[in-house]
């Protein structure tokens, strides 16, 4: 009895570290570069950071998740959160744009930018994985203006409108296109994507439209540093997913950029978009969360096998069929 427990508290005990070790064992935080970033306060009050990142790794990279701390003028933490890059499969030498918001410190209803001494952002997650988006979406065209009356209510935003056609030899579906937008000197100071596009499934030589519009900056009200000047665009695919090396060139694929000024009025594309900050089509999460699953799983057999061993050891009456229930409840 008493070799018994000491078996089973050994097998915990590696279990325990088992887990902690599975998230960290798949990072490559190094890979991944936080390339620029600034901030502002919304309308709500909340203090929103939009950047972008890039993979200088040689893997791609699933998910991209960041981590913030905003300090006050006397150094203490006045805030914290982070976010996931708006990406799936971030490729060797692309781009991703993010978004991160900050709630009020405890006790105020909004933020004020004089309460800010700095914002540290670091990464925190990015996981190499075998996969990696299809890649024969590209954007064929793409104008920037500034949104009217008429334009799903962005008045004053900043927007772009363009094509993106399928020029490659599968069904693509669920598109999506993120947006990081720069003001005069290249800072990126908004960012911004599309609901999912229709039609749902672009089928090879087909194209469709779309309309993305920078978050929160109407251009009629924000401060001259906050004016947009140009853009850099990505288009998502949730499918298909496809399993190797990335085909090259991976740099920039379906990025676009324009650093001609806006004009008013959009464009004869159109499409949903969404005024929510959650983009759409972004399945990082559940691929993360799979591949844990899967990992716990297998740690999960191991340790049930080997206290299967355990038990039979010291209790040799024991039938191979109650044995084999025994782990079927300890599975569930």
């Amino acid at each position: 009895m008493g070799k018994t427990v000491v078996y089973m508290f050994v097998i915990l005990s590696l279990l325990c570290l088992g887990l902690t070790l599975v998230p960290k064992g798949f990072s490559q935080t190094q890979s991944v570069n936080i390339i620029g970033y600034s901030y502002y306060v919304d309308e709500t009050g909340a203090l929103d950071v939009v950047g972008q990142v890039q993979n200088v790794g040689s893997s791609t990279v699933n998910p991209v998740i960041l981590t913030g701390t905003v300090f006050a003028p006397g150094g203490e933490v006045a805030s914290t959160s982070a976010t996931q890059v708006w990406v799936s499969y971030l490729t060797p030498g692309q781009k991703a744009p993010f978004y991160m918001e900050f709630p009020p410190p405890q006790g105020s209803t909004g933020w004020a930018l004089a309460y800010i001494s700095n914002i540290t952002l670091s990464v925190a997650e990015a996981d190499p994985t075998n996969s990696y988006q299809y890649s024969d979406l590209k954007i064929t065209s793409s104008s920037g203006f500034i949104g009217t009356s008429t334009d799903q209510g962005y008045q004053g935003a900043y927007g772009v409108s363009g094509v993106i056609k399928n020029t490659g030899t599968q069904p693509a579906t669920n598109i999506t296109v993120v947006g990081a937008f720069f003001n005069s000197t290249g800072n990126v100071v908004g960012v911004g994507y599309t609901d999912y596009l229709t039609p749902t499934v672009l089928v090879p030589s087909n194209t469709t439209t779309f309309q993305i519009f920078a978050l929160d900056l109407n251009q009629s009200q924000v401060p001259s540093n906050l004016k947009i000047y140009s853009y850099s665009l990505l288009v998502q695919t949730g499918g298909p997913i496809l399993q190797g090396t990335p085909p090259t060139p991976t740099a920039t694929p379906y990025q676009s950029s324009s650093t001609s000024p806006p004009t008013s009025g959009g464009g004869s594309p159109t499409s949903s978009s969404s005024s929510s900050k959650q983009p759409a089509g972004n399945s990082g999460n559940s691929i993360h969360t799979t591949t844990y699953v899967i990992v716990l799983a297998v740690v999960v057999l191991v340790v049930l096998a080997g206290a299967a061993l355990v038990l039979r050891r010291s209790k040799p009456q024991q039938t191979e069929k109650e044995a084999r229930k025994v782990k079927k409840r300890k599975a569930r």
